[in-house]
């Protein structure tokens, strides 16, 4: 994916880098263990959403928003947006 708009950019072309935060906390007698914790590197916001879209299994999910939660089995998916870090790591071709 790349930090291209398509036309759809609500920052007209500011290109606003976020961290897509996850948190899958799980009843420990059914997995074993407690969950898992994931932070994507920092993408462009249009990609954080199709991820997070990804992530909650919901095509039609609001985008305004900065925080989802779904069931998973034995639990429960937290998804965070968070802004990335300024001087985070952005892949580039050079």
């Amino acid at each position: 994916m790349t930090g291209r708009s398509n036309g759809d950019s609500g920052g007209a072309g500011r290109a606003e880098l976020v961290v897509v935060h996850v948190t899958d906390a799980i009843s420990t007698a059914l997995a074993g263990h407690e969950g898992v914790e994931y932070s994507s590197p920092p993408l462009p916001h249009e990609d954080a959403i199709a991820l997070v879209r990804v992530l909650v299994g919901d095509d039609s999910l609001t985008v305004g928003h900065r925080s989802w939660r779904c069931p998973i089995a034995g639990g429960q998916r937290t998804v965070t947006l968070a802004p990335a870090p300024i001087g985070g790591a952005r892949a580039t071709a050079g």
